[in-house]
């Protein structure tokens, strides 16, 4: 390891020379020094003195599953003006910060293992040979400095809204719940705050940049009141935005209906549950699929389960009601998308209507501009839920979580930057002849 200049760019630190490296039980061992000769003192600015050297040992990034240690023989200066205040004082790198028993480069590794949810701070604790209060002080200082970014969210003009569980409830609690602000456009999550109530949500938009929240012009939700209430009130800085319903959790209400209808006529003609070859309960995911994707088979199954456990014709009507329910978004065209959901409330409000039609048609008419909204929009709940699958990732990860202000920052550091353009992968050549007849 003569030459400096090459120890200094395969050890990839601005700086410093490469003295040597060796194995240990541990791992890799790379020892390490600056290669600075002139120093001035910072009180009066006269050349230092080299007084001692000592040894500082930090913990780096691993290699191919290796844990590196990096000892860093540290430099003592000292100043030869004796009227100088500033006596003697030790070099510092970028390498590392004072008092720091981690480089730089493995906190900014372990920040990115974390956010990618590819490790644990145990885990990553374990690789690293520290304490997990060591890992988890820099993730929160490295964390809230790239959450607290002014440039971290940009202007958007459509954003959803959706809820996930942080805590299940127990005896001595009640469930916590947590709001994620996704922009519905690129799929960042904007914000994360707790609970999922108008009052909640109003807080959130009080403390938001009246700016940002001024160049929204959808919002896209579930169909659940408290969002649309704090959004829609009085003096909200979002009242003049267009609330769209997603279409997926529509079209689920009408699947539910179904499913109900389904088990409570099972019920009543059987007075069991639906078992292995009871007609209704044989159906039951053929009744969930669309008309359009039966084939032959799936129609002499769906009539011949309906004739057989349908004595009424409940369940018939329910599943003629979620067809007509999902034929509203079959069409792009809003005014012939309205006469599909028209026709659905009418069909749901007939005379002798089951009850799960009644509780259908009331929220039909409940969300009817909402609903109507996706077509001149085009805004859904799409990329919203997959934050949700991004949130449950990191909940999952820490084996949950109590904290608020952790879970928060967590969560952000995973789907909270800016999406980045992905390596397209390459594409295989497939095999081809040599000579072509």
């Amino acid at each position: 390891m003569g030459d400096g200049s090459r120890g200094a760019v395969w050890f990839g630190a601005s700086g410093f020379e490469l003295l040597s490296v060796h194995d240990d039980e541990d791992g890799l061992v790379l020892e390490v020094e600056t290669s600075v000769g002139v120093v001035g003192c910072s009180g009066c600015g006269t050349r230092g003195r080299a007084k001692d050297r000592r040894w500082v040992t930090l913990a780096d990034t691993p290699v191919g599953g290796t844990s590196v240690t990096v000892r860093w023989r540290k430099r003592i200066w000292s100043c030869p003006e004796t009227a100088c205040v500033v006596k003697t004082w030790t070099e510092q790198a970028s390498l590392a910060a004072p008092r720091q028993v981690i480089t730089a480069r493995a906190q900014r590794w372990a920040v990115d293992q974390l956010a990618a949810v590819e490790a644990t701070v145990a885990s990553l604790a374990r690789r690293l040979r520290v304490t997990w209060s060591t890992v988890w002080a820099a993730v929160v200082r490295i964390g809230e400095t790239r959450v607290d970014d002014g440039d971290r969210v940009a202007v958007t003009a459509m954003i959803g809204f959706d809820e996930t569980v942080m805590s299940p409830a127990s005896r001595r609690r009640r469930r916590r719940f947590v709001t994620a602000a996704v922009d519905v456009t690129t799929g960042q999550i904007v914000d994360v705050f707790e609970g999922r109530d108008a009052k909640h949500l109003q807080t959130w938009m009080a403390v938001q940049d009246p700016g940002w929240l001024a160049k929204i012009e959808v919002v896209s939700v579930d169909p659940h009141e408290g969002y649309r209430s704090a959004i829609c009130a009085e003096g909200s800085p979002l009242a003049d935005v267009t609330v769209v319903v997603d279409p997926f959790h529509i079209v689920r209400l009408a699947n539910q209906a179904v499913t109900k209808c389904r088990q409570r006529v099972q019920n009543e003609t059987l007075q069991h549950r639906g078992q292995k070859g009871d007609p209704l309960h044989g159906i039951r995911k053929v009744l969930l699929m669309g008309a359009e994707r039966l084939d032959e088979r799936g129609w002499e199954r769906l009539h011949a389960g309906l004739n057989a456990g349908d004595p009424d014709d409940s369940v018939a009507d329910c599943w003629v009601a979620k067809e007509k329910v999902r034929d509203v978004y079959l069409t792009e065209d809003p005014e012939v998308a309205a006469g599909h959901l028209d026709d659905a409330i009418d069909w749901c409000i007939a005379e002798q209507s089951s009850p799960e039609l009644a509780t259908l048609a009331k929220t039909l008419r409940r969300w009817h501009p909402e609903i109507l909204a996706r077509h001149t929009t085009g805004a859904s709940n799409g990329r919203v839920e997959a934050a949700n699958l991004l949130i449950k990732a990191v909940k999952r990860s820490g084996r949950g979580f109590r904290n608020l202000h952790n879970y928060r920052l967590r969560i952000l550091l995973t789907g909270g930057q800016p999406p980045c353009q992905t390596q397209p992968a390459t594409r295989i050549r497939t095999r081809r002849p040599r000579l072509v007849a």
